[in-house]
């Protein structure tokens, strides 16, 4: 079965869910708290939710045996509950000073539908990769989650960008390429780091941006890649030349003389200049692939063809990403 991580958002544990299974807490807009809920993203059969709470949050049965930090196959105490026309299967377990709770609920109608037991040998698949990770090990988690997620967001711009070339929607299009040419240059510039700094380390703060943390602004990004020499003077000048022709559509393209025109020429030269800097983070990528040092020092060669798996995960997250019909992909079952 292709199963994709999910990181609690500070780092606490780590689980590997189905990739067909869409986390629904950011999709049906409730907090990421506990519970964590994810389900079938079509044709849904019944939910699976995980808990987890400090001693401090809840109190934990002392009768339960304690288990250890960054170990996964627990050891679960099982229950049912059924109750009011819905089904609930119950896993629960202790961990150092947290308690994992587990739920599988669905209708009792379906009761013994092959679609329930398949979703159940799921969830306990899921439950065998449950991790409460150490204190120490959760910015380590982070960065990863983070940077998956980045790279689902920038799989999911493409969608976009396809979308907008289909419509010929020129401001869409001017806006999504610059997107990705920034995204392009901050995963250079954190491999660049790692490079010079021998770590395999993610410099996060360059690949997600909270909504109480501090920007880090284009112009300071293109000023990073220069100064790194991942781009030279001229593709930096480019660079600049182009975010204020960008400026004068967003803000001042009714207040000025600027012609519809024009944004087809800056769209043009926009889309040759991310293919510049496209081929300057390929170099970088190519360099830690020879090094052995960063996130492809791996061994894994950068243009190395992604597997079926590979595909179906990347299409998950990039469909937890849009949140849109329209651009949902299929994922095999």
């Amino acid at each position: 079965m292709e199963m994709k991580y999910f990181t609690e958002p500070n780092g606490k544990f780590v689980i590997k869910v189905p990739t067909e299974w869409q986390y629904k807490n950011i999709a049906i807009g409730h907090d990421e708290v506990s519970p964590f809920s994810f389900e079938l993203y079509e044709n849904s059969v019944g939910a699976f939710q995980i808990s987890c709470y400090s001693e401090q949050e809840k109190p934990i049965n002392k009768n339960v045996p304690v288990q250890k930090f960054d170990t996964n196959k627990l050891d679960f105490i099982k229950k049912r509950m059924d109750r009011d026309g819905f089904n609930m299967h119950l896993w629960y377990a202790v961990v150092e000073d947290h308690m994992f709770m587990a739920k599988y609920i669905y209708d009792t109608s379906k009761q013994g539908d092959t679609e329930v037991k398949t979703e159940l040998e799921k969830a306990e698949l899921a439950l065998a990769t449950l991790e409460l990770i150490s204190p120490h090990k959760r910015n380590l988690a982070l960065e990863f989650d983070k940077y998956e997620k980045f790279m689902a967001s920038l799989a999911a711009s493409f969608d976009l960008k396809n979308r907008a070339i289909e419509n010929k929607s020129v401001i869409e299009l001017m806006i999504i390429i610059a997107n990705q040419i920034d995204a392009y240059l901050r995963m250079a510039i954190v491999m660049k780091k790692q490079l010079q700094e021998k770590t395999n380390r993610i410099d996060i703060a360059l690949l997600f941006q909270g909504e109480k943390d501090t920007p880090i602004m284009e112009r300071k990004i293109y000023k990073q890649a220069k100064d790194l020499e991942i781009i030279y003077q001229d593709t930096f000048d480019k660079l600049y030349k182009l975010y204020t022709e960008r400026n004068k559509v967003v803000h001042r393209y009714i207040i000025s003389e600027f012609k519809t025109v024009y944004l087809y020429e800056i769209v043009y030269e926009y889309e040759a200049v991310c293919e510049t800097v496209r081929q300057s983070l390929k170099v970088v990528e190519d360099l830690q692939f020879t090094e052995g040092i960063g996130i492809h020092g791996n061994g894994r060669y950068p243009d190395e063809e992604p597997t079926e798996q590979n595909i179906d995960m990347l299409y998950s997250q990039v469909n937890d990403k849009h949140l849109i019909r329209d651009l949902f992909r299929d994922i095999k079952r």
